[in-house]
Order: structure tokens, then sequence, then C-alpha cells
């Protein structure tokens, strides 16, 4: 009768060395994928501790067996491959766990080729047959993040027919000694808040289907337009020196809501008339502000926030930068941020 022989020690040194670095890896895994579901998909709070303890726990079960003495060197090999099969096994589960976690949460993995072919080619006109009718949209896809992280995407939606309407309205509008930019900007969001209903769908849609606040709602329609790239509108030619891309030979150098969230291309004022026609279809207070010193456009709303804010009939209007990403309510860029170069030009 033979016996196996005992492990030679190298080999059970191996062992060890092995499956320590094994278990390493999977624990390093685990740390990744909480970090990512910490930063990226914004789980937090209670959720965020209940899925590390149990994905500690999970670990800790699947490799107790690591420190079991082998018996013989074919014993110990066993075990070298077992810690193999075991890690691979803990990488695949947590992957699938995070996957569900990212799909539940609305978190959309952007690849670089596919953001380059999106912003190269936004736009595209579908046709639709609405009763006897045959009508044709203007659809931009849009993908973007709030000011919290939270990812959404969403079309911007524009009757083909409302364009050319939308501009002969603006280009109606008489330049006048009594001319005011609030009153020009109330004629083309009197015109053309009618005009957007495809966008007040949408965005009503998102906001049912991810149960947001008021503020929240806000801040959701407000980094939709700050997620467009900003563009130069002219009423005089471009020079070609300019620092961003540019439209000219606009008159009053400005395109009215409908025309913008047709073409995606506006500057300043362009973006506040437009946020202030979708903000005032939901009930919040809004103001335009205009500084013909710093010759700039920002928007102003009423609602619980921090930072920079103007009062108008006792009520707070919070500051919002609409040409840049992720500028909060009530921020103001160092080099625009003196209150008193800043005007009411139109209040809802």
């Amino acid at each position: 009768m033979t016996e196996d022989k005992k492990p030679h020690g190298c080999v059970v040194a191996i062992q060890k060395l092995f499956s320590g670095c094994l278990a390493l890896i999977a624990t390093g895994f685990l740390g990744i994928v909480l970090f990512f579901l910490a930063t990226e998909v914004k789980i937090e709070g209670m959720s965020l501790l209940v899925i590390s303890v149990c994905g500690f726990f999970i670990l800790r079960y699947l490799w107790k067996k690591v420190v079991r003495k082998s018996s013989s060197n074919t014993d110990a090999f066993k075990n070298i491959l077992f810690n193999i099969l075991r890690t691979v096994g803990i990488i695949i589960l947590f992957s699938v766990i995070m996957a569900i976690l990212m799909k539940n949460a609305g978190y959309v993995i952007e690849e670089e080729n596919t953001i380059v072919k999106e912003e190269t080619k936004k736009t595209e006109v579908i046709t639709t047959t609405e009763g006897d009718k045959t009508v044709e949209y203007i659809v931009n896809n849009l993908r973007w993040k709030d000011f919290d992280g939270d990812r959404y995407r969403m079309n911007f939606k524009i009757e083909k027919a409302n364009v050319p309407k939308s501009k002969k309205n603006r280009q109606s509008f008489k330049y006048t000694r009594s001319f005011t930019w609030g009153n020009f900007y109330k004629h083309m969001a009197n015109h053309d808040a009618p005009l957007l209903e495809h966008l007040y769908t949408s965005f009503s849609k998102i906001q049912k289907e991810k149960k947001m606040n008021r503020k929240k709602f806000a801040e959701f329609i407000i980094t939709s337009v700050q997620n467009i790239q900003y563009n130069y509108i002219k009423s005089t030619p471009c020079n070609g020196n300019e620092d961003y891309p540019c439209v000219g030979n606009v008159r009053l150098g400005i395109f009215a809501p409908v025309e913008f969230g047709a073409n995606l291309t506006g500057d300043c004022d362009s973006r506040t008339v437009l946020l202030f026609v979708l903000l005032s279809k939901f009930n919040y207070d809004v103001a335009i502000l205009n500084s013909d010193q710093y010759k700039h456009s920002v928007l102003g709303i009423s609602v619980p926030a921090r930072g920079k804010y103007k009062t108008y009939n006792r009520k707070k209007y919070y500051f919002v930068e609409t040409t840049a990403k992720g500028c909060p309510i009530g921020y103001l860029p160092k080099d625009v941020s003196s209150l008193r170069y800043w005007d009411f030009v139109l209040v809802n």
C-alpha cells in the first residue's frame, strides 16, 4: 500500500503566493467596481453601503478555502486551478452585478467613435403621417449630464415647417429708437412658445420617469442647453478669426427659440430666450438679465439655491450661465461677476 507524498515546500509556497495574488486581484476588482458605481453611476448612501458589504461578504465566502492545506503536490496544483476559476467567477459575478446596476440607473457608456459620429452628424429629418397630413420633423439627439452627473438622452424635435415661421417673425421686429432687448425677446418668446410642444412633452416625460423634484427638473432643462456647442451669432459677416464656430449676417445677432432648437446653433441670448420659454412653460419664475458692460446675457431663476443673484419684486433670481457645461445655478464666471453691470430685461 502506497501513500501520497507530502507536497514539496516550493510547491506549497507557490500555491500560497499565487492564491494570495489572485485574492488581491479579486479584491482590487471589487474596489474598482465600487469606485465606478460611486463616481460614475452615482450610487450613494445606504445603497452603496449595502452593495459594498454584500460584495466583500461574497468575496470572503468564495475565498475562504484559500488557506486550506494541501495534502500532496497534485492537491496543491488543483487548489491553484480552483483559485484561478474562483477569481474568474468573482470577476464575472461582479461585472454582471455592475451591468445590472448601471442599466437600472440609466447609465450609458459612450464610446469615442460614437461621440465623434454624433458631433459630426447631429441632425436628421424624419417624415411622419399624422391623420391626412405628412409632417417633417428636424430631430437632434442629445446626450448630456446634469450637475449631479446623472446622464440623459433626449430628442430635440422641431416641426420643420415652424422654422421659417420663427425666422420670419424674428426678422419682422422693427429696430427703432424705442427698441429694447426685452421687448424683442418677448416678441420671439410669445410667437415661438406654442411651436415647442414636442420639447415640452419630451422634457415632461423624462421628469415623470425619473420622478424629479422642481429644482432637479429645472437643472435637467438648463443642462440640456448648456451642453450644446457654443457658436457666435453675428449681425455682421464673420471675419474668420473667431475662437468658436460663427454664423454671420443674422439679423440682430440671435436665433429665435424654434430656430435654435432646430439648428442647435446659438450664442448667449439665443440660449437664454429658449430657456426662458421652456422654464416658463413649466411655471418657473424666470428672467433674462443682460449686461452692456460685458456684452453678455444670462438667465435668472427663482429657486432655492446658493451663489449670486439679483432681486426683482422681492424675489431672488439666481444667475444661470448658459454658454458652458457644468455651471450650476448661482454661478457667474469671474470676468462677468460684478452684479452692478447686470440688468433685468425680461421677467415672466
